[in-house]
C-alpha cells in the first residue's frame, strides 16, 4: 500500500488520540474545579524550585496548544517565576515551538479542507493575497494580541508558508510577550491571594508593561498604514 493510502488511518489514530487528551484534560477540569489560575499556581508550585523548571515551563508552553491553555498565563507565569531575562528565553523558545507544532497539525489535519473551503474564485484570490503578504498579516495579528492559537491554526490551515509565518510570530510576539513577562515580574507573593489579599506590585515593572502594551497597539496601526492596498485587501 502506498504511503498515501496509509496516512488517513494514521491521521485519524493521531486526531483519536488528541481528542482523548482534551477531553481527559476537561474532565479532570470539571472533576476538581480547577480554573486557569489554579492550573497555573499547580505548575508553578511544581516548577519553582525544580532543577530543570525552566526547560520543563519550555515543554508546557510546548504542548500548550493541544489544550488550549491560555499563552498569556503561562508568559505571566514565566516572569513571576524566572524574571524577565530568563522568561523570555523560556517564552519565546517555548511558544514559538507550540505555534509551530499547532501549524504543523492544522495544516496536516485542515489545509486539504481549506483549499475546498476557499475554492470559489474570489475566496481563492484573497487567500493567494493572505500568503503573499503572510509575513506582513502574522506581525500584524500579534502586535494587536489577536488570540496566539487562532493565528497558529488559522495560518497552518490556510497554508501560509512556513518561514514567514514563523517570522511575523517571533516578531510581533516580541513586544506582547515582554508585556506579560513584565506583568508578571511585577507581582508580588501569590500567597496573598490564599488569604484573600491582593499581592504587591512592583510599580515601574508594571508601568514597563503598560508602555510596551500601547507601543504594541500603535505599532500594529503604523504598520498597517503602511502596508501596501493589496496586502490589506487580504
Amino acid at each position: 500500500m502506498s504511503a498515501r493510502g496509509r496516512r488517513p488511518p494514521f491521521r485519524h489514530l493521531v486526531a483519536g488520540a488528541w481528542a482523548t487528551l482534551v477531553v481527559a484534560y476537561l474532565t479532570t477540569i470539571a472533576a476538581t474545579g480547577s480554573g486557569p489560575l489554579e492550573i497555573l499556581g499547580a505548575i508553578a508550585r511544581v516548577l519553582v524550585d525544580h532543577p530543570l523548571g525552566p526547560l520543563l515551563y519550555v515543554l508546557a508552553c510546548f504542548v500548550r496548544p493541544l489544550f488550549l491553555f491560555s499563552s498569556s498565563l503561562l508568559t505571566i507565569g514565566a516572569g513571576h517565576l524566572y524574571g524577565p531575562l530568563l522568561g523570555f528565553v523560556v517564552v519565546v523558545v517555548g511558544h514559538q515551538s507550540g505555534a509551530l507544532l499547532a501549524y504543523h497539525l492544522a495544516r496536516w489535519f485542515g489545509g486539504e479542507l481549506a483549499e475546498r473551503a476557499f475554492a470559489h474564485p474570489r475566496l481563492r484570490g484573497a487567500t493567494a493575497r493572505l500568503r503573499r503578504n503572510a509575513f506582513e498579516a502574522v506581525l500584524t495579528l500579534r502586535l494587536v494580541f489577536t488570540p496566539f492559537d487562532a493565528v497558529n491554526y488559522a495560518a497552518g490551515a490556510l497554508r501560509l508558508p512556513r518561514g514567514a509565518f514563523v517570522a511575523g510570530s517571533v516578531l510581533g510576539s516580541l513586544a506582547g510577550g515582554l508585556t506579560f513577562l513584565l506583568f508578571g515580574a511585577s507581582i508580588g507573593d501569590l500567597s496573598a491571594l490564599e488569604e484573600g489579599r491582593l499581592p504587591t506590585v512592583d510599580p515601574l515593572t508594571l508601568a514597563a508593561s503598560a508602555a510596551l502594551l500601547v507601543v504594541s497597539l500603535l505599532a500594529s496601526r503604523a504598520l498597517r498604514r503602511r502596508a501596501p492596498a493589496d496586502a490589506r485587501a487580504a
